[in-house]
């Protein structure tokens, strides 16, 4: 069964199940799926056998998706396509190159993170998963510089305020760690966005 067929098949319903249930059930899921390499057409058999809750098996079909390699093949294949259609589908470009790095494809992520940025090294959200790519690849002086354009571009992206926090600790740069981490919450407390440019980092 694939996994769009299963995200509709009929499973035990978890809205009466109590808050600690449906705690135990996670957890069971958790210990099983280290135990046991899953494809994610698997889960469902294994979440009506044990009687697991609609949370517990979800999470686990999320995980299992991670071994399965028919369906990282499927999803690269349209996440590459949806690419050559929108140079510019930030989305799609941080999928693949999620996708891409944690198979150790680093080279490949690298080629992609060329070419999106080639096209529309304008977009902050391409900046920030080309840092995150970098990063992974081990440039982390390369990931440094992607971040700060992508805070170049949106002041207010939270999330490179947290990657930089990251690399900076890495780096040996505790005070810059800091100072980017003290950006991130603070941009992540705030309502709303700050315009485009505005750095906050103090």
């Amino acid at each position: 069964m694939n996994a769009p067929a299963f995200a509709h098949s009929d499973l035990p319903s978890a809205t009466s199940a109590s808050p600690l249930v449906v705690h135990a059930d996670v957890e069971a899921a958790g210990r099983v799926l280290m135990s046991l390499a899953f494809r994610a057409e698997d889960v469902q058999a294994f979440g009506l056998a044990r009687r697991w809750t609609n949370a517990a098996v979800d999470q686990l079909r999320d995980l299992a998706r991670l071994t399965d390699p028919v369906d990282e093949a499927r999803a690269e294949a349209g996440l590459r396509h949806a690419i050559a259609a929108n140079p510019c589908d930030a989305a799609a470009f941080s999928e693949l190159t999620s996708l891409l790095s944690r198979q150790g494809r680093h080279d490949e992520a690298l080629e992609v993170v060329d070419q999106a940025l080639g096209w529309c090294s304008d977009v902050a959200m391409l900046q920030l998963q080309a840092g995150r790519v970098l990063s992974a690849a081990g440039r982390k002086a390369e990931a440094v510089e992607a971040h700060h354009r992508a805070l170049a571009l949106d002041g207010g992206l939270a999330d490179a305020h947290y990657e930089l926090g990251l690399l900076y600790e890495d780096l040996g740069e505790p005070r810059l760690s800091a100072r980017h981490f003290r950006a991130f919450s603070r941009v992540q407390s705030q309502p709303q966005s700050q315009p485009a440019g505005t750095a906050l980092v103090n």
